[in-house]
C-alpha cells in the first residue's frame, strides 16, 4: 500500500493544478525554502535505538555506471557491481566517503521498461573525488501517467562529491529543482509544487512510486513503493529492514529508505519519522513550509532529515510525512552540483541557479 494519502484539494481544483505541475515557469526556480538555517554539528547526531545503519562497503566498482537500451541491445560504458548488505540491485548501498569508483558504481545500469518511452540513459564517472552524472532522467521501473503528457528526454548534469563537508550552517533546499539524483538517474525534488503547496496536496499527482512529469520533467518529490508495482525498490526490498540507496544529495551525502530493522536481529522494522510537524493545517496545500514547524527531538531526523549513525557517516532517511527526503542540506553545495530548471548546472546565487531564500525567510 502506498504511504502518500494526504490530500487537502478537491479533485476538481486538483486536476487544474497538475497541469502547472512542478514549476510552470522556471523564474520559481531561483527561490530556496528551507527554516532558518542552524549548526549542522548539533543536528547530525540523533540516533534511533536498535535502528542501526551501516554503509556496506561497494567492491568491483568501475569509474562508470552502464546505460542500457532494450532498442539497440547493450550499450554500456563500463560494468558496475556493488556489494549490497541484503544481495539486492546495484545502488542499495551506500559505499564509504571518498570512494569516488564506489560511489559511481551505485548508480544503475538501467534499461528500458517502456516501450512507448525512449530508453534511459544514465553515466557516472570519476572526476577526481567528484562523481560526474549525467541522465536523461527517464524512468528505469514501469511508468504510471499521474499528470498529462509523457516524461521528456532531459539533459541533466550533477556533479557530487565522495567527500562530502558538513556546513556549519544547514543550506536551503530548491523550492523547485533537482536537490538530488536517484540512483536511477531519476532527479530528486523537495516536498513543494509550483503552487507552493505540499505536493501530496494535489489529488493523485504523484505515482505511488513517489513520481511523476510535470513542465521541467519526470521526477520524484517522495520514495514510494507499492504491492505488484514496479518502482524504483519493490515493496518486498522497502519493507526488509535493510536501508535502500535511493540516491545522493547534492551535497554528496546519501538519501536512504527510512524502513529500517527495529532490533539488530532484524526480528521487526520501523520507519523513521520526521521532525517536522504539521502546525498549520490551512497553509499545507498554499505554503506547506509554513505549514510546518521543526520540533528538534520530536522524530529520529534532523531539521535536514537526517542523522549520523553509529559508523560515523551522515545519511539522509526518506519519511513519510513532511518534508519527506529532505528538509535542508546538511553538507556544502557548490553552485554546479544540481542543474538549475533552465537546464544548466547551477548558477549565481547558490545550488541549481537559486538566488537565496524567499523574502521574511
Amino acid at each position: 500500500m502506498s504511504p502518500f494519502k494526504r490530500s487537502l484539494l478537491p479533485l476538481a481544483l486538483t486536476v487544474s493544478l497538475i497541469a502547472v505541475g512542478c514549476g510552470g515557469s522556471t523564474n520559481q526556480s531561483s527561490t530556496t525554502r528551507s527554516s532558518t538555517a542552524v549548526d549542522a554539528s548539533t543536528t547530525a547526531g540523533a540516533t534511533t535505538a536498535g535502528a542501526t545503519t551501516t554503509g556496506a562497503t561497494t567492491t568491483g566498482a568501475t569509474t562508470t555506471a552502464a546505460t542500457e537500451s532494450s532498442d539497440t541491445g547493450a550499450s554500456t560504458t563500463s560494468e558496475a557491481s556493488a556489494t549490497t548488505a541484503a544481495g539486492g540491485d546495484e545502488g542499495a548501498a551506500a559505499p564509504t566517503a571518498g570512494d569516488c569508483d564506489a560511489t559511481a558504481a551505485t548508480f544503475r545500469k538501467v534499461s528500458s521498461a517502456n516501450d512507448n518511452l525512449d530508453a534511459p540513459e544514465l553515466a557516472a564517472t570519476c572526476d577526481g573525488d567528484t562523481v560526474v552524472v549525467t541522465s536523461n532522467a527517464k524512468p528505469d521501473f514501469t511508468y504510471v501517467a499521474s499528470s498529462p503528457g509523457d516524461p521528456a528526454a532531459q539533459d541533466l548534469t550533477f556533479k557530487l562529491p565522495t567527500m562530502p563537508t558538513a556546513a556549519s550552517e544547514s543550506g536551503d533546499i530548491p523550492m523547485l529543482g533537482p536537490l538530488g539524483v536517484a540512483v536511477d538517474g531519476v532527479p530528486i525534488y523537495g516536498p513543494t509544487e509550483a503552487t507552493g503547496g505540499d505536493v501530496l496536496s494535489l489529488e493523485g499527482a504523484l505515482s505511488d512510486c513517489g513520481s511523476h512529469n510535470g513542465p521541467t520533467g519526470f521526477h520524484f518529490h517522495l520514495f514510494g513503493s507499492a504491492d505488484g508495482v514496479d518502482c524504483l525498490y519493490s515493496a518486498e526490498e522497502v519493507t526488509s529492514g535493510v536501508p535502500l540507496l535511493v540516491g545522493w544529495a547534492a551535497d554528496g551525502y546519501p538519501i536512504m529508505s527510512g524502513t529500517v530493522c527495529a532490533d539488530d536481529a532484524c526480528t521487526s522494522t520501523k520507519q523513521l519519522t520526521s521532525s517536522w510537524e504539521l502546525s498549520d493545517d490551512s497553509l499545507f496545500a498554499t505554503d506547506t513550509w509554513d505549514a510546518h514547524t521543526y520540533v528538534e527531538g520530536s522524530g529520529d531526523l534532523d531539521r535536514c532529515n537526517g542523522r549520523t549513525d553509529t559508523d560515523g557517516q551522515y545519511r539522509y532517511y526518506t519519511t513519510e510525512t513532511f518534508p519527506y527526503i529532505a528538509g535542508c542540506f546538511h553538507g556544502e553545495v557548490a553552485n554546479d552540483a544540481i542543474p538549475s530548471l533552465g537546464g544548466g548546472a547551477g548558477g549565481a546565487g547558490g545550488p541549481g541557479g537559486n538566488a537565496g531564500p524567499p523574502p521574511g525567510q
